[in-house]
């Protein structure tokens, strides 16, 4: 039993922010619907990477949910939405705002239904007249985030986090706001409405960084692959890759310089201090780099790991995902698709020592459980067809075999 069985959630949304969250929510036990349009969520179709016609992308982050395709345009649609809500703990959208209450499944007509929802709506920019309703997705918000003027060389043109950073630290924050208002509802029985966007998330995201802004006025820059306020604390080149290594105080540069061979570094006159070290930065980085190229990225692994020194592999991602440290924490699991067969998946980097946390089942196939999910709630078989018929509801020839 995972901490949010019995938590019943409908989500009404598409591409990554809310179905990440909801996939988060899903690990933890909760019954999270999927309701989609019959032409399915967009991130079916997107990317590059199919199987079948089934997208790897949509797969990567929307396991343990069912999905149900509804046409909310048709009134009896959204009157299949609002039988849903009625025993819902949670909805989440991320539609712009004011899109789920044209279609009529907005916060106060389910609130109307149902007092008891914790519905999350997530946009890119709020409600901020001029930018209500622009679009805007993950590498735009990055931009205007201002990660991408933080991210890159000194002297290179902005650069796109490798991740989509907006849209799933977004969504780290959306699952802890809704997992407060399901305890705050606890304590009053009241629901409520959750309002997140991506470029409040981003200011939010901006940490140390905003810091930086604050002392000194200016926008801080770029420093590439080294740390913005301690040198050194950087990606050094090897003689067969990269290595990760620091030293996160000037007591540790001690250590950091006796493990390199170069103890003359340690008093240097323009090196002996973090201060000293981010004047000179240039000139210190220059000749580590030169003693960092004299052995494997193994090799100083071994020797920092022996001494305690800051370090670590850089890694692409399959040396991540297939290392022994994350095969012994057992984040990728496998699920039987009907397309995709045997397919890995990445479950939510949570324990608890007393409840489960586990991927519960494969993403799904575009209206896979539509016909359970209308049985669950009263219809016939013939009902089912018959909305089937009318263009209402979609199924998935996978669904109907029960």
């Amino acid at each position: 039993m995972g901490p949010l069985s019995g938590i019943k959630v409908i989500e009404i949304a598409h591409w990554l922010v809310a179905p990440y969250c909801a996939n988060m929510l899903a690990d933890l036990g909760a019954d999270v619907i999927k309701i989609e349009p019959p032409q399915g969520d967009q991130v079916r179709k997107a990317g590059s990477h199919f199987k079948d016609g089934e997208s790897y992308l949509f797969a990567a982050y929307n396991h343990g949910k069912r999905s149900i395709a509804v046409n909310l345009k048709e009134p009896e649609g959204v009157r299949i939405v609002h039988r849903l809500a009625r025993e819902a703990d949670v909805i989440i959208e991320n539609y712009r705002p004011g899109t789920c209450d044209k279609l009529g499944v907005g916060y106060e007509q389910i609130r109307a239904i149902n007092p008891r929802i914790v519905y999350c709506s997530i946009s890119a920019f709020g409600d901020t007249p001029g930018y209500v309703k622009r679009p805007g997705m993950d590498p735009i918000v990055q931009g205007m985030g201002a990660v991408m003027s933080l991210t890159g060389r000194l002297d290179g043109e902005p650069m796109l986090v490798g991740v989509p950073v907006a849209d799933i630290s977004t969504a780290y924050m959306a699952f802890g706001a809704i997992c407060a208002a399901l305890v705050d509802r606890e304590r009053t029985g009241a629901g409520q409405h959750i309002r997140l966007n991506l470029i409040d998330t981003m200011v939010f995201n901006l940490s140390t960084r905003f810091a930086q802004y604050v002392a000194t006025g200016q926008s801080p820059r770029p420093f590439g692959n080294q740390h913005p306020e301690v040198v050194p604390y950087q990606a050094f080149p090897t003689r067969d890759g990269w290595v990760m290594a620091g030293a996160q105080s000037d007591e540790a540069w001690q250590t950091f310089c006796s493990a390199i061979g170069c103890t003359e570094l340690a008093d240097h006159e323009r090196f002996r201090t973090n201060r000293l070290r981010l004047e000179y930065r240039e000139e210190l980085t220059e000749r580590l780099n030169a003693i960092f190229s004299t052995r494997t990225t193994d090799e100083w692994c071994r020797i920092f790991e022996a001494r305690g020194v800051l370090h670590g592999p850089i890694w692409n991602v399959e040396q991540l995902v297939t290392s022994d440290l994350i095969r012994d924490h057992g984040l990728i699991e496998e699920v039987e698709h009907p397309v995709f067969g045997q397919l890995p998946v990445i479950r939510t980097p949570i324990r608890y020592s007393e409840r489960e946390v586990k991927v519960r089942s494969s993403p799904p196939l575009l209206g896979q459980h539509t016909r359970d999910i209308l049985r669950e709630l009263g219809y016939s078989d013939e009902e089912v067809a018959n909305l089937a018929g009318r263009g209402v509801v979609l199924e998935s020839p996978a669904g109907r075999t029960a």
